[in-house]
């Protein structure tokens, strides 16, 4: 069984992790994921169309309102990237195989990398599990690399 190396965690923003960049509402379970990402990944990236200063900025905003810690708005990196696709070749250090994208638009998606990509509905507000989901895939990953 080919072992599965996750250097990188890339995380999208918008209808990922909150509703959208304008009005910063936050995905429900959204404190409880980001604190497990802060834990169990070395290295987590926002993977977004956003651009970097109003995405630091919602981070900004996320961590004032207490559902992401200082800790992990420091050490958050941003991919900067353009093309038709978020290519996991442009986060820096690593080799596309080595990141995991959890990501709700599969059109952002490389055909060849989907293996890499933790697909999430896309949340535009309302009661959702989404995020517990995608822990508990994540887990799995973890767990399949260490076996």
């Amino acid at each position: 069984m080919r072992r599965l190396v996750i250097r990188v965690l890339a995380l999208d923003l918008e209808r990922t992790l909150i509703s959208d960049a304008n009005s910063v509402d936050p995905r429900p379970h959204l404190a409880e994921f980001l604190a497990f990402c802060h834990e169990h990944f070395d290295r987590i990236a926002l993977f977004t169309t956003v651009e970097e200063a109003d995405a630091r900025e919602t981070l900004t905003e996320l961590v004032r309102r207490g559902y992401a810690s200082e800790e992990l708005a420091a050490r958050l990196e941003y991919v900067s990237w353009c093309g038709e696709y978020k290519d996991l070749a442009f986060v820096s250090g690593v080799l596309p195989e080595e990141v995991l994208l959890v990501d709700d638009d599969a059109g952002w998606i490389r055909p060849d990398q989907r293996d890499r990509w933790i697909a999430i509905a896309p949340w535009d507000g309302g009661p959702d599990q989404e995020l517990i989901r995608a822990q508990q895939v994540l887990t799995d990953y973890q767990q399949t690399a260490q076996d």
